[in-house]
């Protein structure tokens, strides 16, 4: 493991910030479309995980580099366990939510071959 970065969001700030702008500024082009079916609740609550996922994994990147929110995407698997994608970089990320709030951790474990 070579960087470390967690980060908590409080889903009311997601709440009063969301906007088409906001989404574009924290989403990549693959989640605004994954997400553009959901309801309006599960829409702020998504947001929030990945605001929170981003943030981490800025963190665990930044003595490297700081990337836009948005040049990363976060899929998951079939099991819903996420998958991170930017550049080359080997990325373990882990989301929650409780009520009012979205946490999560990055784990930067190198550069894949």
């Amino acid at each position: 493991m070579i960087g470390i970065g967690t980060d908590i969001v409080d889903i009311k700030r997601i709440r009063k910030a969301l906007s088409n702008s906001f989404l574009q500024k924290v989403l990549s082009p693959y989640e605004i479309k994954l997400c553009s079916n959901f309801r309006s609740e599960r829409i702020i609550e998504f947001v929030a995980g990945r605001f929170a996922a981003k943030e981490a994994i800025i963190k665990a990147l930044s003595d490297y580099e700081i990337p836009k929110m948005a040049n990363i995407t976060i899929s998951n698997n079939e099991y819903g366990k996420p998958i991170v994608k930017y550049k080359n970089y080997n990325i373990l990320v882990s989301i929650s939510h409780e009520k009012e709030y979205a946490v999560a951790v990055a784990y930067l474990l190198g550069v894949k071959q």
